[in-house]
């Protein structure tokens, strides 16, 4: 009689999966006794046993499950329950995944798969999981499919620490933007609209808003400053809303208040007379508020954040607001400290212009030191918690590099994390050094790369209607100074652009070399090499007689409240600590150009390694024309084109671009716009060509567009920011097959309004 051990002698010493699979009674499964089981079968049972990675067999038209220990660890509490099922029975939630398995494979296909998402059932709970799988078919004697041999790898803590890092990358680049943009900004209203807007940004919250902390005459009605996410209409109708037991909390500084789901909150629906929410209200579930109180205890306000849907606030989005609370609280003591002086300025006059000096100036030193000190911690805490998960990252790195990975897959998960944990110090470090944590000390910098990465930046500052434009020099131009200084110049002067254009008109910064500054002030001509960083703009233009004073403290020729007169003496103390000069061109009317000279730092670089790129794509090449404003995504799109073989015209706005459809000989196939832009924007210049140039295809592109959002893409084809050259190519391939100038079937067919 044959004993367990030679039965299952072809097993070797492969541990206790060996052991269960030889006791087993294999008799009443479809793979029969275990010795009739045929060599190749035992061949591959033998193979996975040994396996250093999770390894199973699918064997037979019915799949049955054959594994190792490794796979035991993936199935949990259903091993060893599952071992010798049917897969479609041993894993019923994904039964049709694994029915399609067995069936490629018994038809002799091999099936790949990364990061697959799947919903598994284990220990008695369904749960989101992502896995590497690879199949392949095991053939018999005779060459025929048998089974299928897979390879399993679960890569689920993976893609949740890449998606966790992706989330912080972004809400640091929020915070840092923000914070920036708080510094330069003494309006009240605006102010209080970018910590809102910031707020429903880094909490993913539908609706967001800020209420004074000021009462009615009945002592009773709050009332609401600022709005995200829904219309103002939407409130107004409602009346202004009373210190409830659900909001009466926030406005006596009572702490955090976060509900899962308001509805069903205990401090809900206490009160006369809608005991709830009034018809018409916006549909709050998750909620989450958070006091905004000034440094003396007074609560200035709250801001409130609501979404549709429950559960979708957590700790962590506690933490983030009750931090941009206080960079807000600070905000608005040194708005509203600002306006009072100004104030103060006004009804006295002459009698108190000394004391208004003084007072502006202890004003500026309290909001320096308070804005410091908040921003300090603020960014010294999420530097903390970022810097332990970039630990885990760099961990997860090597812990990819792991036997059972192809050498292509390892490197590139390897690579991928380890290129985004360093552009995460790097974030980090932008932000301890904007806190004033860091010693800050001269460096030798690119200027144009420090221009470059400011675009964001500047375009939050200036607004959507002013039309921003970099020219940076063919050759990097270096300076030894300080980055932060040379950065707080540069937003001093575009800041005062704005408000000389009010908001509307167009920026220039120029950074290029001179030989030479001119003679002013005073001083003779400097004879040198030099830097220069040129801030020009359309706007009103300086008065002939301020201009001699503009760089003197306190000096402003703006309206009361809109400007402290310290920004144009920053960029002058500057310029002259680091050995340098700013000159202004100005007049009245014509705009104002400000002229930074730094001594140049002469400095080799390697040169630029160019990389592989993509073969041209198959079929003959079209001529397109790329509207962009943006100088660095046109730069992309040109290169991609032309490395896609197609023949590439540019227009930095939508003016240029009809010229250009005008001229072009031969003439134009492809028009690949941006929507938003300054003038007409790509919508209209679509609907423009339709009319005009119907033999023109219009293919548009935005990251995020107020237009599209609103009103649609119209009938044309739109691709999405960001895009790869494949997305790039695959979009272009798209519209040669719909209507004859790129957009919808329907709107060839005039289904759509010109």
């Amino acid at each position: 009689m044959d004993t367990v051990f030679e039965r299952t002698a072809f097993l070797g010493e492969a541990g206790p999966l060996a052991v269960l699979i030889g006791a087993r009674d294999w008799s009443a499964t479809s793979l029969g006794p275990i010795e009739s089981w045929p060599q190749h079968l035992k061949t591959a049972v033998s193979i996975i046993l040994r396996a250093p990675v999770p390894m199973a067999l699918l064997w037979g038209d019915d799949g049955v499950l054959l594994y190792n220990e490794r796979y035991a660890d993936i199935a949990q509490d259903k091993h060893p329950a599952i071992l010798g099922m049917p897969v479609r029975a041993a894993w019923p939630e994904a039964h049709a995944f694994n029915d399609h398995v067995v069936r490629a494979c018994m038809a002799g296909e091999t099936l790949s798969y990364a990061r697959q998402e799947m919903t598994l059932y284990r220990n008695g709970q369904p749960g989101l999981v992502y896995l590497d799988l690879n199949y392949s078919p095991v053939l018999d004697g005779s060459g025929m499919p048998a089974g299928a041999l897979a390879v399993v790898v679960e890569t689920t803590d993976a893609v949740l620490a890449e998606r966790s890092l992706r989330w912080e990358t972004h809400t640091l680049e929020t915070l840092n933007v923000t914070g920036a943009a708080l510094a330069a900004e003494l309006e009240l209203e605006p102010l209080i609209q970018m910590v809102t807007d910031a707020g429903v940004k880094l909490t993913g919250a539908q609706f967001g808003a800020y209420f004074h902390n000021l009462m009615d005459e009945t002592g009773e009605r709050l009332h609401l400053f600022t709005l995200a996410g829904a219309e103002r209409s939407a409130f107004e109708a409602l009346g202004r809303p009373r210190a409830t037991a659900v909001f009466g909390p926030t406005f006596r500084n009572e702490g955090v208040i976060r509900s899962d789901d308001i509805r069903a909150d205990p401090r809900y629906g206490q009160s006369a007379p809608h005991y709830g929410m009034p018809p018409g209200h916006l549909p709050v579930r998750s909620y989450l508020s958070v006091p905004v109180t000034s440094r003396s205890g007074i609560v200035l306000g709250g801001l409130l954040f609501g979404h549709s849907e429950v559960a979708r606030f957590n700790e962590r989005h506690e933490r983030l607001l009750v931090g941009v609370a206080a960079q807000a609280a600070i905000a608005i003591d040194n708005a509203r400290l600002f306006k009072a002086v100004q104030d103060v300025n006004d009804t006295l006059e002459q009698r108190v212009i000394e004391r208004t000096v003084e007072l502006t100036e202890a004003h500026e030193a309290l909001r320096q030191a308070q804005k410091m000190e908040t921003l300090g911690q603020l960014t010294g805490g999420i530097a903390h918690d970022f810097n332990n998960l970039l630990t885990v990252i760099r961990g997860s790195a090597d812990l990819l590099k792991r036997p059972d990975l192809s050498e292509d897959r390892r490197n590139r998960y390897v690579a991928a994390i380890a290129d985004t944990a360093d552009r995460a110090a790097k974030l980090t470090n932008q932000l301890l050094a904007f806190a004033r944590r860091s010693s800050l000390t001269p460096e030798i910098l690119d200027v144009g790369a420090v221009v470059r990465g400011m675009t964001d930046m500047l375009s939050t500052l200036s607004g959507s209607f002013i039309a921003i434009e970099i020219a940076l020099a063919e050759t990097p131009c270096f300076a030894n100074a300080d980055a932060s200084q040379l950065e707080t110049a540069i937003v001093n002067l575009a800041v005062n652009a704005r408000d000389a254009m009010a908001g509307r008109g167009a920026l220039t910064i120029r950074v290029d070399r001179a030989d030479a500054i001119p003679a002013v002030r005073g001083h003779e001509v400097r004879v040198g090499d030099f830097v220069t960083i040129a801030v020009s703009d359309t706007g009103s233009g300086i008065d002939p007689a301020h201009i001699d004073h503009i760089f003197e403290p306190f000096f402003t020729s703006k309206a009361i409240g809109h400007g402290t007169g310290l920004g144009l003496s920053q960029v002058f103390g500057f310029v002259k600590q680091s050995g340098g000069e700013v000159i202004v061109e100005s007049l009245p009317g014509a705009g104002a150009t400000f002229v930074l000279y730094l001594p140049r730092q002469p400095i080799g670089l390697p040169e630029t390694l160019r990389g592989s790129l993509p073969a041209p794509e198959a079929g003959g090449p079209i001529r397109v024309l790329v509207v962009e404003d943006n100088p660095d995504v046109g730069r992309f799109a040109i290169s991609a084109l032309s490395d896609l073989g197609h023949d590439v015209v540019f227009a930095g706005h939508a003016e240029e671009a009809l010229q250009l459809l005008a001229a072009a000989m031969p003439p134009i196939e492809v028009v690949f716009s941006d929507v938003m832009m300054p003038g007409m924007n790509g919508v209209e210049l679509g609907r423009h060509i339709r009319r005009h140039f119907p033999a023109a295809r219009v293919l548009l592109t935005s990251g995020y567009s107020d237009v599209i959002s609103k009103e649609g893409a119209h009938g044309f084809a739109l691709l999405r920011k960001p895009y790869s050259m494949a997305e790039l190519a695959e979009a272009l391939r798209g519209i040669t097959g719909t209507g004859i100038d790129g957009s919808h079937p329907a709107a060839a067919a005039g289904e759509w309004p010109a």
